[in-house]
């Protein structure tokens, strides 16, 4: 062997290392197409309800509806949210269903363009369909004001790999096209879903009830 191709080799595996490095630190993007599984291995369904929850230091917490005059002035729940075990009362309000856009498949796959909403509405009886806020300001919430028909609730499910393991993340949008979603503090023990270029936390999908 040469030494001039001992020193690509040498290149090629510090290469290789670096970018096992990069992955298992932050993590990437797999698996488009593949079937989205739950905390059982087995696959999500279209239609059927779910808990979406992050996994965190020190409290969990599940995607839920938010708005009470108590909380947050609004009469009915408007805001989308991550919120810690303790404060989903009731349960129900933090069930989530997939609804395909153009999909005849029953299960859910990796970057497939579907919608997002709550299972089952409260008294205010509204739609639950998650979409972006119209707003000129900087930040954009999501919010449960969209419905089945409107083109600005399309979302995708994106596939994270990590050395804690496979886990999801929601980006809004087609798949060629995906915007990451984030997390903006509102509360305690609550934190608002927005539109961001910086997205750090990873779903499971639990059947309900649990």
């Amino acid at each position: 062997m040469t030494m001039k191709t001992a020193g690509a080799i040498t290149i090629l595996r510090l290469m290789i290392s670096c970018l096992l490095v990069a992955i298992t630190a932050s993590g990437f993007v797999s698996g488009e197409k593949e079937i989205v599984l739950d905390n059982l291995g087995n696959p999500v369904e279209f239609h059927a309800p779910y808990h979406a929850y992050f996994k965190r230091p020190g409290a969990d917490a599940l995607f839920s509806r938010y708005g009470s005059p108590e909380t947050s002035g609004f009469s009915c729940p408007q805001r989308v949210v991550l919120i810690a075990y303790a404060l989903v009362l009731p349960i129900i309000n933090s069930q989530v269903t997939f609804i395909p856009t153009s999909s005849d498949s029953d299960v859910v796959r990796v970057s497939t363009e579907l919608k997002i909403r709550f299972a089952f509405p409260n008294h205010c009886e509204e739609y639950g369909y998650w979409r972006a806020a119209d707003s000129s300001l900087p930040i954009k919430e999501i919010v449960m004001t969209g419905s089945e028909s409107s083109n600005d609730t399309t979302f995708t499910i994106k596939k994270i790999i990590k050395k804690s393991g496979i886990s999801y993340q929601f980006a809004l949008g087609s798949a060629d096209k995906p915007t990451d979603i984030g997390l903006d503090y509102l509360d305690s023990g609550v934190q608002r879903l927005i539109l961001s270029n910086y997205s750090d936390f990873n779903i499971r999908f639990v059947p309900a009830p649990f």
